[in-house]
């Protein structure tokens, strides 16, 4: 499919436009047949932190998981994109330990957490130089134990060459229907390997997760239990002001998402049976959930937004200057085409 990317929202001051921002989404039904679309589906694009759910796959698939007693929470935070909490912290000093690792085994290095940026509170306890408080390090937690039960170094773990770093790159490749040789592989921000193939591709491993959609039973069970640990604790998965903790409880028990970084979006719905992935081709966020909130809309997932209280602050959002004055809009401005 040879499109361009389209034109997804625009940013208003007043009732002049200020900004356009321009991006593609994906929709596949049940069967991973795209469906709908806007822009350029088939785009390669870096996926970052959205196959995060994926990429927890070996762990359990291996056995580690139920070898070392992890609990469906601290699943959820492998898979999570934190804001680094003291809850979030604890959950994460938790998983180490359990499987014999410790904090100064993480090589995901450290940053402003999250939720003290979302906030406006500078670090005063040098909270940015917490590793634990990286908002991957639950996900690096996870690596660290699979590690540790297939008995490699951990002083490994990010080697895209090592054993655990494969069979992730595998469980990527099987969740989203992708040749495993033809993903691309860089280097995320965590120093993990990052990997890039094409949105619609994302739009269906998220399909699977939702629906448990897999190559095996093992998988399908699998799948399953990523789903119940990701829905059943949303805030760990995320945190307060984050778009993938509010949709996943407004929706309970059908919508599973995950965002990646420069405004990547991964969306399944288990009771529709559909998979939807986003890029704004800027890496600006605050088009991106404007965007997801039109794509419910348009496929009468949300009908009306009153309905949802937790989800009205991406819908359409006000621009607001220092002194909080309402200075314009962001609005979304596509119709999904049908395939």
């Amino acid at each position: 499919m040879k499109n361009q990317p389209d034109t997804l929202a625009k940013v208003y001051r007043g009732s002049a436009v200020e900004a356009v921002h321009y991006g593609s989404i994906a929709v596949v039904n049940a069967q991973g047949e795209l469906t709908r679309y806007a822009g350029e589906p088939d785009m390669v694009i870096s996926m970052r932190s959205s196959v995060k759910p994926f990429q927890a796959l070996p762990l359990l698939l291996s056995g580690g998981f139920d070898h070392f007693g992890f609990s469906v929470k601290q699943l959820a935070i492998m898979c999570a994109s934190h804001n680094g909490t003291d809850e979030h912290r604890e959950l994460v000093i938790s998983n180490l330990k359990a499987a014999g690792n410790s904090a100064e085994d993480l090589q995901c290095g450290s940053h402003w957490p999250m939720g003290l940026r979302l906030d406006g509170i500078y670090p005063t306890e040098e909270e940015e130089n917490d590793r634990l408080r990286h908002n991957c390090s639950g996900k690096h937690s996870g690596f660290l134990a699979l590690t540790k039960f297939l008995g490699e170094n951990t002083k490994e773990y990010l080697n895209p060459e090592s054993k655990m770093q494969k069979l992730i790159k595998q469980a990527v490749a099987d969740m989203c229907e992708y040749p495993v040789d033809k993903i691309g592989v860089a280097i995320d921000g965590c120093s993990a390997p990052a990997f890039s193939f094409p949105l619609v591709a994302l739009a269906r491993g998220f399909k699977n997760l939702a629906i448990g959609q897999g190559k095996t039973p093992e998988m399908q069970k699998a799948l399953k239990r990523i789903f119940e640990a990701m829905t059943g604790y949303p805030k760990m998965v995320a945190g307060e002001k984050h778009f993938d903790y509010d949709l996943m409880r407004s929706l309970p028990d059908n919508a599973v998402c995950k965002v990646g970084a420069e405004a990547v979006e991964g969306i399944g719905f288990a009771k529709q049976k559909i998979g939807i992935a986003v890029k704004i081709d800027d890496g600006n966020s605050r088009a991106l959930w404007p965007v997801c909130m039109e794509i419910l809309r348009q496929l009468d997932i949300v009908d009306s937004i009153d309905k949802f209280p937790f989800l009205q602050i991406y819908d359409r959002p006000e621009v607001k200057n220092y002194t909080k004055k309402v200075t314009g809009k962001i609005e979304p401005v596509f119709e999904l085409r049908k395939v």
